[in-house]
């Protein structure tokens, strides 16, 4: 096992606050002593754009795993799509943070990595109160980790459009008593809030929670704070996802 591993964390503007989730993350990141975390994108923490990065071969080689924390604006270039799509396939993990599923939708390669995604049938609840229950104990990522409750924005009804491989490790359950600012109910169903699969050779994290918005914007109480990314539990998966994604095994047990 190495010392340590290169994380790729690419940020631009999403509506999401990234600034905030990329700071917070890379702390939570570095502070294991596993991970280096290099930012690129349009950010203050980022030392490159993503256009010069993903066109710089020899430097893309040294990417232990992609952190996806941007939207699809930055990520037009075919020499851009066809080296990402060449790194995951050939063995270079990715993870996907919330707030992705709506954003790649004239790149197939893309959706297939993501997995799960937004569709017309998709909706989502107010920020608000969920249950999130493991439905795969025996998997290293999920092993020995209890369920809890958050607060977050809950995707309901995503869809498997390109039919890929993967499996559900957490969902959360979508409550019908809870009535959105649209007037929409909760579906009534566990909504899957974490998936694993693969590309190629790359293997692949969908980690649909972590809400964090700019300004309050009637959306949600709380829904500018960091209170989504408080539980314990969110924190063991993320970081646990990551290891997982990089090694296909979690030997790092965090506080769950």
């Amino acid at each position: 096992m190495k010392h340590s591993y290169q994380i790729t964390m690419f940020v631009s503007p999403m509506g999401h606050d990234v600034n905030y989730i990329s700071s917070l993350l890379v702390r939570w990141l570095e502070s294991t002593g596993i991970y280096q975390v290099t930012v690129v994108g349009q950010c203050p923490e980022a030392s490159d754009t993503i256009e010069n990065y993903m066109k710089d071969i020899e430097g893309l080689a040294k990417a232990d795993l992609f952190f996806f924390l941007c939207a699809d604006y930055y990520w037009k270039d075919p020499e851009v799509r066809n080296n990402l799509e060449k790194a995951v396939a050939g063995g270079t993990p990715i993870l996907f943070f919330h707030g992705l599923h709506p954003c790649f939708r004239d790149w197939p390669e893309m959706e297939k990595m993501i997995g799960l995604l937004w569709r017309d049938e998709a909706t989502h609840g107010d920020f608000n109160y969920c249950d999130v229950k493991m439905t795969d104990i025996s998997h290293p990522i999920t092993q020995g980790v209890t369920g809890f409750r958050t607060k977050d924005e809950l995707f309901c009804g995503l869809s498997n459009v390109w039919n890929v491989d993967m499996e559900v490790l957490a969902t959360a359950y979508s409550d019908p008593e809870l009535e959105s600012r649209w007037s929409a109910r909760g579906t009534g169903k566990n909504e899957p809030v974490l998936t694993v699969g693969n590309y190629g050779k790359g293997r692949t994290v969908d980690f649909i929670l972590g809400h964090k918005w700019m300004y309050y914007t009637g959306h949600g109480l709380l829904e500018n704070s960091t209170i989504a990314f408080e539980p314990p539990q969110f924190k063991t998966l993320l970081l646990r996802s990551c290891e997982w994604a990089i090694t296909g095994d979690v030997k790092r047990k965090e506080g769950i």
